[in-house]
This record gives C-alpha cells, sequence and structure tokens, in this order.
C-alpha cells in the first residue's frame, strides 16, 4: 500500500501494511487543517470516538450529535464535515477494506456501516470492552512492526468490531441467520451501487436478481419502507449532492454522469427531490465553489 496518501479530509499516513491508523482530532486540530475546514470524501472506513464534548458531525449533508464518549460509525465515501464551532476531544480510527483481510464482506453487511435507512449512522455508548479493544489498536499502531504486526492488528480491529455489534444487538430478539428479505436487500444494493449511473429502471435489477419486481419491492418495502424505485431516485441524488461539493464540475456534466442525456431533466430531478437548483446547493453548502 502507498506509504502516504492524503485524502482530502484526515491526513491518513497509511504507514501500517494493512491500513490502519488512530489518529487524535480536536477543534483545535480541525482549525490547522486546511482539508477538514470544507466538507471531504474519505475513502477509508472512520471510526469516530467523542471523548469530551458533544460536536455535530455532519454526513452526506445529514447532521448527527454525538454524546459524549461515544462511537461513531462511518462507511467509507461519505462526504463529511466536521464541527468548528464547539469544543472536544475525540480519536478517529481509520481502517480500508484491506484491513479485515479475507473478509471484506462484513463491512458491506454490518449493520455497523450499513443501515437499511441511509439517513441513519450507528453509534454506541464506549463500553469498558471496546474501549479495551481499541487501546490494543492503538498500542499495536504504536509498536515497532514485525512480521506479526498485520495479523495481530487484524484481529484487533476484527475483535472491536464485532463486539460492536454484539452490543449493537443487545436486548434484540436473537437473528436465526439471514432472512430472504435481507439477502434480496444486500443483493440489490450491491447492485445499485454498480449500476445506478445508468438510470436502470426497476425491472433490471429484478432481471438481475432473477425475481419479480413484486418481489424485490416486498423486500426493499420490508427492510425500509422504501420501494425499489425511492431507493434509486435516492441513491442517484445522493451521489449528485457528493459531486456537486466534491468535484469542480459543472451541474450538466455530473448529470451526464450520472445518465442524464438532457441537462434540463437532471436539473428537474434534482429540483423536484431538493427544492433547489444544483448551482445553488453547490453555494449553500460549499461557498465560493462556483459553477
Amino acid at each position: 500500500m502507498a506509504a502516504s496518501k492524503k485524502i482530502k479530509s484526515l491526513q491518513f499516513d497509511n504507514k501500517l501494511p494493512i491500513g490502519i491508523e488512530i489518529i487524535p482530532v480536536n477543534k483545535r486540530y480541525i482549525e490547522e487543517s486546511l482539508h477538514l475546514t470544507t466538507p471531504h470524501r474519505a475513502s477509508f472506513y472512520c471510526v469516530l470516538w467523542v471523548i469530551d464534548g458533544m460536536p455535530t458531525h455532519l454526513i452526506d449533508f445529514v447532521p448527527i450529535t454525538i454524546s459524549p464518549d461515544s462511537f461513531l460509525f462511518v462507511a467509507k465515501d461519505r462526504i463529511q464535515f466536521f464541527d468548528q464551532t464547539t469544543s472536544f476531544k475525540s480519536k478517529v480510527l481509520l481502517f480500508t477494506d484491506a484491513s479485515l483481510g479475507e473478509n471484506p464482506q462484513f463491512l458491506f453487511r454490518t449493520p455497523l456501516f450499513t443501515t437499511f435507512d441511509s439517513s441513519k449512522h450507528c453509534i454506541l455508548k464506549a463500553s469498558s470492552q471496546l474501549k479495551e479493544y481499541w487501546h490494543m489498536i492503538e498500542r499495536e499502531c504504536t509498536t515497532p512492526g514485525d512480521k506479526h504486526q498485520p495479523l495481530l492488528l487484524k484481529n484487533h480491529l476484527s475483535n472491536f468490531l464485532l463486539q460492536a455489534e454484539r452490543e449493537l444487538h443487545a436486548g434484540l430478539p436473537p437473528e436465526d441467520g439471514t432472512s430472504p428479505h435481507q439477502e434480496i436487500f444486500y443483493q440489490f444494493r450491491t447492485l445499485l451501487e454498480t449500476h445506478f449511473r445508468k438510470q436502470a429502471p426497476v425491472t433490471f435489477y429484478a432481471n438481475q436478481l432473477n425475481i419479480s419486481g413484486k418481489v424485490l419491492a416486498h423486500a426493499t418495502e420490508k427492510l425500509s419502507g422504501k420501494t425499489p424505485k425511492q431507493l434509486i431516485n435516492e441513491r442517484v441524488l445522493l451521489e449528485a449532492k457528493r459531486l456537486l461539493i466534491y468535484e469542480k464540475e459543472a451541474g450538466k456534466n455530473i448529470g451526464y454522469t450520472l445518465g442524464f442525456l438532457d441537462p434540463t431533466n437532471f436539473a428537474k430531478f434534482f429540483r423536484k427531490h431538493t427544492g433547489e437548483t444544483p448551482a445553488n446547493f453547490r453555494k449553500h453548502h460549499y461557498p465560493g465553489k462556483g459553477q
């Protein structure tokens, strides 16, 4: 892996061979870090441990207020914006898909990073056991490397995430494996991530899954309360917002990227779902960034 990879957000030095790092983040750190004073897209997973204070973290344009001594789990590729108005003390655990070795599907399916409602994010109170696993990762990150370090870090990270998922499920009825509806939903979401830029209809996804549109709709409505078409539109809209903030492309070019052959259709779609034009959205969320 690259020895130094600067993301438009955090400085992920990526010095360790499997891409795991813990860095301290507070209000002063943010103020002194140019890339943290604007919205940014992180291509790695983040776990934010708020030790003191109650900051509001913006994820994909949704404000999330985090209580003291809590963990916030953020999936990769999210647009994030750190609180610059509140004093707080925190640490951020950064890791990549490769960090779990042969089990990357865990990150895609775990409710820690993936919920059936894309506007919701997992927050857990920092239990003593989670803190213990965190500190084990932290200590290993600062230990001189040897042949055992990659496997130890993978194990510590896996234990931390598995314990977090256990605590998330605590008090809920025991699950008896993955339901057919969940499996359909996971497969649909995987396809959606690959094909949402094509403006493909619901029938395309149903055919790819070898099921009827009715079965697909039943699965998505049962788990998310939304139709497949609503989920497709939400994914396209979210990517449009991300690109308007993260890229310098004109709105019409972003429309082409998302499968709209006519720029006016993209503008109408965006305004219908947000109440504002792409240009106004960009100015509102990122003052100074031109059309």
